[in-house]
Parts: structure tokens; sequence; C-alpha cells
């Protein structure tokens, strides 16, 4: 907030850019994964544009030159946007004020007729003082919160963390699922495609290699650090010099170890040894764990799913392939303001949105539901209506699942509730029904209503693990819409 424009300021690798901003070193490597979705790395020459929210993906800090005030800053904006506050149930605490009123007028009104007719205070004492007690409201407000409670602590199994108390109905309301592909339907770094090449290195090269792509935030350096694995047993000293837009090498022992763009273009990168080959290496886009399924299984339950992504159009292409969809299904190379504004022309009321980045903060905005995966580096935890841990989409279906068994419960339980009033009620009304009797019949309600809730929720486990089964494809994946 203290920056000015025209005061430099220090980015640390991983650290996002706070405001647009004119690179002062001579070079910087910067990812722009959540502003247009792109996954690869992008290389800047001194005295060219930094974009608010770019993050700094090269191995050394970077010096800048603020162009803006961080309140006049795209990332500033999408950010401070907020979504409907969900932190209370209205529609709930209208229902029971309106009870109550109810109730406090259904009591009076009744004593005082007892009192008009009969002359006896305190038979008209006893009416009162039974409804009043008879049709405390403590089962709707005891058992609605249970069902929150239960739903919540089932989803938390699957690994999903509830943030809104309105979650659960919007779920029950779905029309369409919209996802942003990169770190949302994939994972956020790149497979290695020919992993055996890894295989054809002796321990040297393995640890030069790990040395190369140690702390380097480059999605290629970060998936061939995972795919290499373990522990060196030497760690190198030797200091890790980054060129934007070309690669990574070190010196050691009179050896220069790099990995750099493949000149040809027959592989994503090239590790060498003194400019010789030591291996290649080529990558892929790779969905979360039973994305295809899920896909599938979501279909299946009548829902449309859709992608809108701001990366290029044959890395979007590929993903949609993988999933099944149909051409118009997924839109490519689009900015925030255009997914908000394509959320808003197709449903908004009806759709969930689940994205991880800066660019999806305006379609977080534009659609009723939200949910973001945890990253580590996420923008949009805060905004979620629910967020995810893990590398699988299985848990969609049984969000779902949990969702109408909510449904099922509350409804279960208002409809007991309602019964139980008019009845108890009326008794009280008539004169059937003692202050004791009431004291004892008003706990014995809420345990039934708690009762309920357990039991809707226990007895749908085994149906929704059933029909979750039924809804699996058994030869092949057909194309959705």
């Amino acid at each position: 907030e203290a920056l000015k424009a025209g005061e430099s300021f220090t980015v640390k690798p991983g650290q996002a850019i706070p405001v647009a901003a004119k690179l002062e070193d001579a070079h910087a490597s910067i990812s722009l994964e959540w502003i247009n979705g792109e996954s690869d790395a992008c290389s800047r020459s001194s005295g060219q544009l930094l974009p608010s929210g770019a993050l700094n993906a090269g191995t050394r800090s970077l010096s800048a030159i603020a162009l803006e005030t961080w309140k006049d800053s795209t990332l500033h904006k999408l950010l401070e946007a907020r979504r409907g506050s969900d932190n209370r149930d209205l529609r709930l605490e209208k229902l029971l004020r309106g009870y109550l009123i109810v109730v406090v007028l259904a009591g009076v009104i009744g004593g005082i007729w007892w009192w008009q007719h009969t002359g006896e205070w305190t038979k008209a004492m006893q009416v009162m003082i039974s409804v009043f007690v008879v049709s405390c409201p403590c089962a709707l407000g005891v058992a609605a919160p249970l069902a929150d409670d239960i739903a919540a602590s089932r989803a938390e199994a699957h690994g999903v963390f509830v943030r809104t108390l309105g979650l659960w109905k919007k779920l029950t309301r779905l029309r369409q699922i919209v996802f942003d592909k990169t770190g949302t339907l994939t994972l956020e770094n790149p497979v290695l495609v020919n992993a055996d090449s890894l295989a054809t290195l002796d321990e040297k090269a393995r640890q030069a290699l790990r040395h190369l792509t140690s702390g380097n935030l480059h999605p290629v350096s970060r998936s061939l650090f995972d795919a290499l694995g373990g522990t060196p047993d030497q760690v190198l000293d030797a200091e890790v010099i980054e060129t934007p837009g070309h690669g990574l090498h070190f010196e050691q022992n009179g050896v220069v170890w790099a990995l750099n763009r493949s000149k040809d273009g027959s592989a994503d990168a090239v590790f060498t040894r003194d400019e010789a080959e030591a291996a290649s290496f080529r990558f892929h886009d790779a969905l979360r764990g039973e994305s295809s399924d899920e896909v599938y299984r979501l279909a299946k339950r009548g829902l449309r799913i859709s992608i809108l992504s701001g990366d290029r159009e044959p890395k979007v292409a590929a993903i949609a392939e993988q999933l099944g969809l149909s051409r118009d299904h997924w839109h490519h190379s689009l900015t925030p303001d255009e997914k908000a504004a394509w959320i808003a022309a197709h449903d908004p009321l009806g759709t969930l949105y689940i994205g991880d980045g800066a660019n999806d903060s305006l379609a977080f905005d534009a659609a009723s539901c939200a949910g973001s995966p945890v990253t580590g580096r996420s923008f949009l935890e805060h905004k979620a209506d629910f967020y995810f841990l893990g590398h699988s989409m299985r848990f969609m279906s049984s969000l779902l699942d949990i969702a109408a068994t909510h449904r099922r419960a509350v409804h279960a339980v208002f409809g007991f509730s309602v019964t139980y009033n008019i009845v108890t009620a009326t008794m009280g009304l008539f004169g059937h029904l003692s202050p004791l009797l009431a004291a004892i019949l008003m706990p014995l309600s809420s345990v039934a209503t708690l009762s309920i809730v357990a039991l809707t929720f226990r007895a749908d486990k085994k149906r929704d693990l059933a029909s979750r089964d039924a809804l699996m494809p058994e030869v092949g994946l057909p194309a959705v819409g």
C-alpha cells in the first residue's frame, strides 16, 4: 500500500508483482499463470512491462519501478472484489422470527379467550404457558445447524472444506459446472512424458540436474525435480545462473551443466554437459486424478460442463478432448472480464465455478457458487464457498451427494417440526396440555429432530455410494454435451 508511481521495489522469487511496473534488471523470468492461465514462464527485458499479478519465476529477486499505486492495480481490484456474504442464513432467521411471532400471538390470544369464556385466570395462564413451552423453536434452531455440521464433516472426509453457510442450498440448484483449466482441471506442474530418459543418467548427471532444478519455480524445473525424487548424497555449492527465456546453467570442476530449451523443437527441454546432450525431456499438461470419470458422472446427473481458460487454444483443446467435451463446451484465451461476462450470460444462478488464479476472481463474483483448490499460492480461498486439497476431482460427485442428503434431512426436520407444532399447539389451545407435559414434550421434540438428521445422513451414505458406482461407465467415455 506504500508503493507510489515512480518508486523502485524488489520482488523475491515466487512472489507476485503487486502493481504494473517497468523492469529495471537486464532480464527477468515471470509467470502469467494467474493472469491469463498460461503455465509456461516467459522472459522480460529491461524497460519492458511487468503486469500486476505476474509471478517472479526466476531464481533471483527482480527490481522494478512502479507505474501505479496498489489501489489502482489490477491485482488489487481482483482481490478486493467481494462475493455476497453467506455468513448468516437469512431465510432461516426470517422463518424463526415469523414462527416466534405466531407462537406468541397464539399463546396470548388463547389465554385471553379462556379467561373471557371461563373466568379462570389459572386456566388461561395454563393454556398460554403450555403453548409457549411446547412450541419452543429449539428443534429448528438445533437440528438445522446439526445438518450443516454433519455435512461439513462428511465433506472434510473427501478433502473439501466449507466456508459459507449457503453452500448446500446452492449445490442443490446447480445446472452447470464451469472449470478453469490450468491448476484446476490440470495439475500445477506438467507431467514428464519420457520419464525413462532419467534412467539413462548416471548419478553425477542426476545430481547436477537436481541442483539445476532445485528451488526454481519454472513448471518444467518443478516437474523434473519431482520426477528425480530423493535427496542428493552431496550438496553442490555452485551458483545456478538463469538466462531468462533460455534456461539454467552452472559450472563445477570445469564442467558446464545446463538445462535449456530445445533449438529444433523436438523436445521441451534439453539437459547438456559441456553442450553435449545428456537427455531430452517432453512434457504435457496432466489432468487431476479421475477428472475424466468425474466429468462423466457429473454429465450423467444432467449438469452442463464447460471450460473457461485464458490459455492458448491447442492446450485447452487437448484437455477438452481428454474429458470428452464437445467444441461448444470450452473457450480459450479469455480475459478475467470475458470469463465473468460469459457466466453472467449463461445461467449465473445455477453455476458453480471452480478456479484458482487471480484471473478467475471476477468469474467467482458472477457465479452463484465457487470453489478453489489449495495450491499454496492461490489468491481465491478467501472468496470461495469451499476449497479442496489433493490432486483429484473425484470429490465433486460426493459433494453433490452430501448436498442432496443435507436437503432431505432439513426437509424432514421441517416436516416433523410443522406437524409437531400444529398438533401440540392445538392441544394446548384446547386446554388438553399442562405446562409439565409441555416441558416434557419440548426436549423430546429436539431429540426427535436431531435423530432424524443423524439417521437421514446414515441411511443415505450407503445409497449414495451405490448410486455413484452405478454411474461409472463400463466401457470408454462418450463425448459430453
